[in-house]
């Protein structure tokens, strides 16, 4: 059955990219002028002071998920994201290093102080992607393509008992990127690889996810990031078997100075496995002090009688 189902979604992946063009779609297929060249974004650096509320998490100790860990205590959490993408013509080439780290404190007499950490993460990414259509609706401009990504994904601090993980993902779908509100909207089929002799993860399934962001005005927007990853497929020799995973994110964020913002934070995170009956969640509440700047911007469109490469 679930072979049936990925062959199925290839299927239509087909379908979808010998179709003809609908008419609200700017005729500039498989070339694109408005940005060439490098961009390198510092993304966001972010100290996020936090509440968080965690059920059911014993059963899961296993999976060795920093969503899943510390106690239901204030945390203090560090998040980090640089991109460097490679803008050209044709495609483009999404790079990215993201790190999360944080951690709990809990002082149970004048010289003991416990701390457990409730995050770590350090991923890097890349990935291709054609610039394969433009939409233009007016209120909304946007573009899509294939692509395939590949990721890896360890932690700084190995977990006790687990040791540290070493995370190999590959994917391949289709996306919406580089819009107006719509950040990016991707749909894929992926394979998930962890090294790690305490959890020989080894599984395939799809993912769906969504970015967004909306200017209040010229002082203070709304993002929202969603993902969620279902496993269709788990080897009998994983140590661990996921079913799936739900992230949520949302901020306000509102400008302090230049590139510094503030913003109250809501993060929502949802482990189910197929051999234990109830998930476990993460649900954060917190203040984010977050820093952002585009370090460099790629070139300006190229002029008409400029020569494509």
């Amino acid at each position: 059955m679930q072979k049936f189902v990925i062959l199925y979604l290839i299927f239509c992946f087909s379908l979808l990219w010998s179709a003809p063009l609908l008419p609200f779609i700017q005729a500039k297929a498989d070339i694109n002028q408005d940005k060439v060249g490098w961009e390198v974004d510092l993304n966001r650096i972010a100290l996020n002071f936090s509440q968080s509320s965690l059920t059911n998490q014993l059963p899961y100790k296993g999976f060795s998920d920093s969503n899943l860990k510390g106690n239901s205590q204030m945390a203090l959490q560090f998040f980090f994201t640089l991109d460097g993408n490679l803008y050209a013509p044709r495609f483009v080439v999404f790079n990215s290093i993201n790190a999360e780290y944080g951690f709990t404190q809990i002082k149970q007499n004048e010289t003991k102080l416990i701390t457990n950490k409730n995050l770590d993460k350090l991923l890097f990414s890349t990935d291709y992607t054609q610039r394969m259509w433009d939409f233009d609706w007016g209120f909304e401009t946007f573009e899509m393509g294939p692509y395939i990504r590949s990721s890896y994904q360890t932690e700084f601090n190995p977990t006790p008992k687990i040791g540290r993980r070493h995370i190999i993902n590959y994917m391949v779908g289709a996306k919406l990127f580089d819009g107006k509100y719509i950040k990016s909207l991707y749909f894929d089929l992926f394979g998930e690889h962890d090294f790690n002799p305490n959890t020989k993860l080894n599984g395939m399934g799809i993912e769906i996810g969504i970015s967004l962001e909306y200017k209040i005005n010229s002082s203070i927007r709304w993002t929202y990031t969603m993902n969620l990853k279902r496993y269709l497929f788990n080897e009998k020799t994983s140590k661990i078997l996921p079913s799936y995973q739900f992230l949520l994110e949302t901020r306000i964020e509102a400008k302090l100075f230049k590139s510094l913002s503030i913003s109250p934070l809501l993060r929502y995170y949802v482990l189910k496995a197929d051999d234990i009956k109830e998930s476990a969640s993460n649900l954060l509440l917190g203040v984010s002090l977050n820093f952002g700047k585009v370090l460099l911007p790629p070139k300006q469109a190229l002029k008409e009688h400029e020569f494509l490469y």
